[in-house]
């Protein structure tokens, strides 16, 4: 078999991993930027035939051990960022497109992801079966970071009081947003703007010609203001502060 492998392993995954990180999405993208790439990629492979063909690239991702690679990839992500410690760690799930025809009978791929915002860099992954089932992957996904001292956002989703139990156990922060279909924490967090005095923060972007105006009530550990946000099924521990637009 030795002799029938034209390629190495190392420069396989060295140019998938390359390809994704400049936004690829699928096989054909790998064979062009190794293409278009293949100097500057001399310079750290081998490449003794070349660049791989798509099928090369789609035999050997198909046949690896997808959660041994989710790991070297999660360590490597480590080492690139070196510390998460005070960067913000977005998880959010999207759903790949031109990967699952419909007409074949699939319902898409969806991935959650963890992406450090500051390095621009994803440092963790997982699969679910829909945009439902992510309540249930966000704290195996969380699980697997290191956030100590990180701020970990997710969306609207995310807002449960197991998953904030849990970073703050992981000693990290996190940014939750809220909409109406959770009601009773929606109705509690109406009512504390309404009875507190929250501060007005206002930020603009120039470049985009936006103003952006938020209230905030800034501190929530005060009696005045915990009595209105420690209600038992939906107080988030450790709360610090909760923003509105």
């Amino acid at each position: 078999m030795e002799k029938k492998c034209l390629h190495k392993l190392s420069d396989i995954l060295f140019i998938g991993l390359l390809t994704y990180l400049s936004s690829g999405e699928d096989y054909e993208d790998m064979v062009l930027f190794g293409k278009t790439h293949e100097v500057f990629l001399r310079d750290y492979l081998s490449l003794p035939n070349g660049i791989p063909s798509h099928d090369t690239f789609r035999r050997v991702f198909s046949i690896l051990e997808s959660d041994v690679l989710r790991v070297c990839l999660n360590d490597f992500g480590k080492d690139v960022v070196d510390i998460l410690s005070e960067k913000q760690i977005c998880i959010d799930g999207k759903k790949l497109k031109g990967v699952s025809p419909t007409t074949l009978g699939n319902r898409g791929l969806h991935i959650l992801n963890a992406w450090v915002a500051e390095n621009r860099i994803c440092i963790g992954q997982r699969r679910v079966n829909d945009k439902s089932n992510e309540i249930t992957a966000i704290p195996e996904l969380i699980k697997e970071l290191d956030i100590t001292d990180a701020v970990v956002s997710i969306d609207a989703i995310g807002c449960q009081h197991s998953i904030a139990e849990q970073i703050v156990e992981k000693c990290g922060d996190y940014l939750l947003s809220l909409k109406a279909n959770q009601r009773e924490l929606y109705d509690d967090t109406v009512c504390g703007f309404k009875a507190c005095t929250p501060e007005s923060v206002s930020e603009t972007w120039e470049y985009l010609y936006y103003v952006r105006s938020t209230s905030m009530i800034t501190d929530v550990t005060k009696p005045a203001n915990a009595v209105l946000f420690r209600q038992k099924k939906c107080y988030c521990p450790k709360i610090k502060r909760i923003g509105a637009d």
